[in-house]
């Protein structure tokens, strides 16, 4: 009831705005303004008795009786639509554009309305012609286009969200850039799954072109280097993408692990993260160095490396367990200790969340290019203790 109640009173508000307005004015009749707010009246009467259905039908007779209430209509059908009751939010809304005496504006603001009644009801193609209709009116263009990119994002219609958003361009000055970069990834992604990898490879570039920096685009480069037996190809991309954005290393990493794998070329691997952790200091990139110099058998340079990484202000835990087994390897009295932490440490960081949305804080093991909270593109990141520096993936040392 508490909800109803906040729900329609800028309701209540807007028609008791609307009534005193019509009493002022000269050219409206005394006793109708008096039968309006009497209306207006009763139905704030029913939502402080907690009579919610009967205050719902005052306020949708108080509108339907007056036609000048265009604004209560409007703002009536939203709160339905936000109350999950779009049936009824899209039968005001269609009664406001099927009236004859709307100006120009106001029917507008009602095809805007119903076209957002239309999305959330799944009612796609009804949604699309009313926006299609705005625009050819001349009317709330840029939140038109900003709907129908929703739209086809919504449909996975990326070639369409690309024309959306570049018409957007013209009516705000909002950046489309990076969005376009992902349509066009999504694209070439498609075009991989498909064997076309000219297609992609075009979609790819064509990315890039919108945005430089575009991680996403240079890991379906390298990626499809991967899939022609062009390693080193590969890496040179891989290599890109970490280069321009520390952030992205942990994702890339088992990628360019594998190019170098199969260029057989150990050192080089070590080579480049070692420069990767000097320039680009990072958790993901300590870890894999760390394994890299494990698997090589130089146990006196992985116990340099880690004795550099427990020094650090900020421990990350997930280098913990690498050097306890070093521990263990070297210190026989602690071998029947430390293989138990090690099993914790291990169990507690299989469940710990690697991706977090830097828009809306969504988290998530597996991570999403298109976040699925905040619908933001490019937003969830890994986390990386050493530069995130958030505590749950770090230990301060005493």
């Amino acid at each position: 009831m508490m909800e109803l109640l906040w729900l329609l009173l800028p309701v209540a508000a807007a028609s008791g705005w609307l009534a005193a307005r019509r009493t002022a004015r000269h050219d409206v009749e005394p006793e109708r303004a008096v039968t309006f707010s009497s209306h207006y009246i009763k139905g704030l009467n029913y939502l402080l008795t907690e009579q919610s259905d009967r205050a719902l039908e005052v306020f949708i007779d108080m509108v339907d009786v007056d036609p000048d209430t265009v604004e209560t209509h409007l703002i009536l059908g939203s709160l339905f639509r936000r109350r999950g009751e779009v049936d009824r939010a899209i039968r005001i809304h269609q009664n406001l554009v099927e009236r004859e005496n709307l100006d120009p504006a106001q029917r507008a603001n009602a095809l805007m309305e119903l076209g957002r009644d239309y999305m959330k009801a799944g009612l796609l193609d009804q949604a699309e012609s009313l926006f299609k209709e705005l625009i050819q009116l001349g009317f709330l263009q840029a939140d038109a286009y900003r709907r129908l990119r929703a739209l086809y994002e919504r449909e996975r219609d990326w070639a369409n969200a690309i024309w959306a958003s570049e018409q957007l361009c013209e009516f705000s000055t909002e950046p489309q850039n990076r969005r376009i970069a992902q349509y066009h990834c999504e694209l070439g992604e498609m075009a991989r799954s498909k064997g076309d990898a000219p297609d992609a490879g075009r979609h790819a570039r064509k990315a890039l072109s919108f945005d430089q920096d575009c991680a996403r685009a240079g890991i379906l480069m390298g990626d499809l280097a991967l899939d022609d037996a062009n390693p080193r190809l590969a890496v040179e991309h891989y290599s890109r993408v970490m280069r321009r954005d520390a952030g992205f290393i942990s994702l890339v990493l088992p990628r360019i692990q594998d190019a170098f794998t199969r260029l057989e070329d150990a050192r080089g691997l070590e080579s480049l993260l070692t420069e990767l952790r000097d320039q680009h200091p990072s958790e993901a990139t300590s870890l894999a160095l760390a394994q890299a110099l494990e698997a090589r058998g130089r146990l006196d340079d992985l116990d340099t490396l880690l004795r550099e990484e427990m020094a650090r202000d900020k421990v990350s835990l997930k280098l913990l367990p690498v050097y306890l087994r070093l521990k263990a390897q070297r210190n026989a009295a602690t071998a029947d200790v430390l293989p138990a932490a090690i099993g914790m440490l291990d169990r507690y960081l299989e469940g710990h969340v690697c991706n977090t949305c830097t828009q809306c804080g969504f988290q998530s093991r597996t991570h999403f290019w298109h976040c699925p909270s905040c619908q933001g593109w490019a937003t969830i990141r890994p986390v990386d203790s050493l530069i995130d520096q958030r505590p749950e993936t770090c230990l301060t040392p005493p």
